[in-house]
């Protein structure tokens, strides 16, 4: 990480000096302000330059330009070289791309190497191993997922779809339970458990649209109605509130 060394370089452009004239522990507040100070401004300037590259890709995605929003990523990878962990989001970035687009294979690697925290490249990468028909592989994955993301509904709700489709609803049961516990006032997880526990299939689309970009079922015309009408009701509410506010 060359923020790193050029804190570095600045710590001993400090310390050197101030120990030579003086003594040690003079050098050593003065010389850590320096690396610190130093890392700290190059960080920010290479994080401010990522932020811009992921305000254009948004613009792309928007435009379902995904492949030329890969490509404005992909430059995002020489700021990479000098912040740490930044690269492990960028290719968490890329591959959530990828597998939007349906490009599998190419998703896969990068989402293997995605940073802990990119929860979305991660519920991704279960899903592509899922797909493969592995889905210990694929349990494998949510389970660190969530470890580090204990608050993510989504990975919750992808874990319980898969326990179903492989005919374990008293395993979905018990990890909408353990999701309720951290996130008490998700509606999605709330009523999903009710359902599960009526013995009625699971509404995954109540997570949000962004249920649809894990490629683990196709939403019907049924639901695709469903969710337009709870888009409706949403406009309405948001209109009466702006109109009496």
């Amino acid at each position: 990480m060359y923020s790193l060394f050029c804190a570095l370089a600045a710590f001993s452009a400090v310390l050197v000096p101030i120990t030579y004239k003086f003594q040690l522990s003079y050098a050593l507040l003065p010389a850590g302000a320096a690396l610190i100070g130093t890392y700290i401004v190059l960080a920010r300037r290479h994080s401010k330059g990522v932020e811009a590259l992921m305000a254009k890709m948004q613009s792309e995605v928007q435009q379902n330009r995904i492949d030329n929003a890969i490509r404005v990523l992909e430059t995002a990878y020489e700021h990479a070289k000098w912040v740490f962990l930044l690269r492990g989001q960028i290719d968490g970035q890329i591959g959530s791309l990828h597998f939007m687009n349906k490009n599998f294979d190419a998703a896969r690697p990068l989402l293997e190497k995605a940073w802990i925290k990119h929860w979305v490249a991660k519920g991704m990468l279960a899903a592509y191993w899922f797909r493969k028909h592995k889905p210990d592989q694929a349990f494998d994955v949510l389970d660190k997922a969530i470890a580090a993301n204990k608050k993510e509904a989504m990975l919750y709700g992808i874990k319980a779809f898969m326990k179903v489709r492989l005919k374990d609803r008293e395993g979905a049961r018990v990890v909408l339970i353990a999701a309720k516990k951290k996130a008490p006032k998700n509606e999605a997880i709330v009523e999903n458990l009710v359902r599960l526990q009526n013995g009625q299939d699971l509404r995954m689309w109540q997570f949000g649209e962004a249920w649809w970009n894990f490629h683990l079922e196709k939403p019907s015309q049924k639901t695709v109605m469903k969710m337009a009408g709870v888009k409706n009701q949403v406009g309405a509410k948001g209109a009466k509130k702006s109109m009496y506010r």
